[in-house]
């Protein structure tokens, strides 16, 4: 017999997410590798760069589970949060959550239609031949280049995230410009560009920072292929605290998906 399962598309500012609520009911095995890479394809399923459980946990809003587009969990991702944090909104209507992911807790609110995430404290970073490594919840490689958006994101990505294996790198490509910076970013998992990324622009923003030589409040305004977003966070030295992302996050349609 035939099933079908509700889910939800959400993206945020280009990275585009399924959401299942588990809140009604456990719709789907989240060990089933082959399933969740199947939905996610953008061929023969929905389509999305990932796959997100949004589960109920007691004393905090939501559980966020996060699987890359390849089907295999995967550590914190930044707009994914966001987006689950407006799918919740739209259901619970208020404003402000707490929640639970890979990395631990994090807070979030919506305000004009904006969904912001506090991340994880930023401690240094590991100068490689590669460029600069940095965990903001997922581990991130940042590479200078002129003009990343016309990069060759794809090809240069991927052999830097080979150098990284087993588990491989997101790769970040920016440029610093006056008064914004660029971003491209090669994503593991789905071993291919994203529009956005919301874990690579957070690392990036802390990478400008250091570069500046920053102490105190720094505020990063950040072009995506995917739209605008904002960083903002405290720093001294290497060490950076209140790290809140910023941008836009909305639904872009739901169904049902037919299980064979």
């Amino acid at each position: 017999m035939k099933r079908t399962i509700p889910f939800e598309k959400y993206e945020a500012t280009g990275n585009d997410f399924i959401i299942l609520d588990f809140f009604e009911f456990e719709w789907i095995d989240l060990n089933d590798t082959n399933l969740i890479k199947k939905m996610c394809d953008r061929h023969f399923g929905i389509g999305a760069d990932g796959l997100i459980a949004l589960c109920p946990e007691p004393g905090i809003d939501f559980k966020m589970n996060y699987f890359n587009s390849d089907g295999k969990p995967s550590s914190f991702c930044g707009n994914g949060s966001r987006a689950s944090v407006r799918y919740m909104q739209s259901k619970q209507g208020k404003n402000n959550f707490s929640f639970a992911a890979f990395d631990g807790m994090h807070e979030s609110y919506v305000k004009d239609q904006l969904v912001s995430v506090k991340m994880k404290d930023i401690n240094g970073f590991e100068a490689t031949p590669e460029g600069s490594l940095i965990q903001s919840g997922s581990p991130h490689l940042i590479r200078e280049v002129i003009n990343p958006w016309e990069f060759e994101v794809n090809e240069k990505g991927r052999a830097l995230r080979k150098k990284f294996d087993p588990e491989g790198v997101n790769v970040n490509f920016i440029e610093i410009m006056r008064e914004v910076l660029r971003i491209a970013t090669y994503e593991r998992g789905v071993e291919a560009e994203t529009l956005a990324c919301g874990t690579g622009i957070t690392a990036s923003a802390y990478y400008a920072a250091v570069k500046a030589d920053s102490n105190g409040f720094f505020k990063q305004a950040i072009e995506s292929k995917g739209g605008p977003l904002e960083v903002q966070m405290d720093i001294e030295g290497l060490h950076a605290i209140n790290i809140w992302l910023t941008g836009p996050a909305n639904q872009v349609f739901s169904g049902f998906y037919r299980l064979y």
